[in-house]
């Protein structure tokens, strides 16, 4: 080679392949860490009430798609250089709490009771109004076979109890109902129906007392504000994704986030009244369930968990998505208990088809006193 070609190879080969690898490992550095700050944010918008900020708390619906993007940079690194895979691990394990509460793992099953243990088995469903009579046949089946202790429903028919009297008087449940929410209890009520006074434009909740086995027990039963996505709405979005009209897309979003912003603000209101109703009855048991219409990463479901256990997070596995209907599969519908409980098992039936939403079955369990 002349000396003419070994100068050229110098400046226009191997020099400039580094050149080129350096900016190319600093770009994805550059991502990887912008990527862990919008995670953190996730994080950090669930300490603020949508209500002040409503449009940016819709963050927090990304967070498992910034979280998928750090696991892959894990691997990147892996590959790259793995002198600094360190830091997208670090980045998630500083929310690693976070990542649990999303996506629990407790691979060594559910937790069993112990003789003299009192036990409780909980439902809570929201059953979508149950249009078609196949529909309540199937409600009705579904609440026979589980033998449930209580049973929280939302989006309840406001007659159903009415026309169907002969089936609830047979299985031994006591009702209230509020609108929409209905506890159904085969242990005696200490209180008529209390209702939960907040800012709503069709949803609400309902709370009251009940006689577990000596002691009271409050549940509090809720259908937080709806983001009232019609059929139409979502399939607008969807569309809009697939469609390669930039006006279109620009369109559907603004309209998709105007409705979920709205519905977030009345949300961050709702939250702080049921965490009212739990600070004003600390001590008592507790268990605060039903369709929330918020993910694990949200200012509503961590609030409430700052003041009660979830059960899915105690003994749940995976995602565990409660509704799955039309493309958006996330899990929505929760259930917490006060401290005096603990959780033997949590698991979600997918064999129930009537609604757009799975019924959450929970077992709890505590020593008598």
């Amino acid at each position: 080679m002349s000396r003419k070609e070994k100068i050229k190879a110098f400046l226009f080969g191997t020099k400039v392949e580094g050149r080129f690898k350096r900016l190319a490992i600093g770009f994805l550095l550059g991502a990887n860490i912008c990527t862990l700050l919008l995670l953190w944010l996730c994080v950090g918008l669930t300490f603020i009430s949508p209500d002040s900020i409503p449009r940016l708390s819709l963050l927090t619906l990304l967070f498992p798609v910034f979280l998928l993007v750090d696991a892959l940079f894990i691997i990147l690194w892996l590959l790259l250089r793995p002198r600094i895979v360190w830091i997208p691990i670090a980045g998630a394990l500083l929310v690693a709490g976070y990542i649990l509460d999303y996506c629990p793992v407790n691979l060594f099953g559910s937790n069993s009771s112990k003789e003299g243990d009192t036990t409780l088995s909980i439902i809570s469903f929201n059953v979508g109004h149950m249009k078609t009579e196949s529909q309540k046949e199937e409600l009705i089946q579904f609440i026979n076979t589980s033998n449930a202790d209580i049973v929280c429903l939302q989006e309840f028919d406001k007659n159903f109890l009415t026309k169907h009297k002969e089936w609830i008087d047979s299985t031994g449940y006591h009702t209230l109902q509020s609108s929409t929410v209905a506890v159904l209890s085969r242990l005696p009520l200490l209180s008529d129906t209390i209702h939960i006074d907040y800012p709503t434009r069709s949803n609400n909740s309902m709370a009251c007392w009940i006689d577990c086995y000596g002691d009271s027990l409050l549940i509090v039963n809720n259908h937080l504000e709806s983001n009232h996505l019609s059929p139409e709405d979502q399939d607008e979005y969807k569309n809009a994704i697939t469609d390669p009209n930039g006006e279109n897309i620009k369109s559907s979003s603004r309209k998709l986030i105007g409705k979920l912003s709205e519905a977030a603000a009345y949300r961050g209101a709702q939250t702080d009244s049921i965490c009212a109703l739990v600070e004003r009855n600390a001590g008592h048991s507790i268990i605060v369930c039903g369709d929330l219409n918020e993910t694990p990463i949200s200012y509503t479901y961590q609030q409430i968990a700052r003041h009660l256990k979830s059960a899915y997070r105690q003994a749940g596995r995976g995602p565990g998505f409660t509704y799955s209907k039309r493309s958006f599969p996330v899990r929505i519908d929760h259930l917490f208990f006060s401290k005096d409980w603990k959780c033997n098992s949590c698991h979600i039936d997918r064999t129930v088809k009537s609604s757009d939403h799975y019924p959450l079955i929970v077992r709890l369990s505590k020593k008598v006193r």
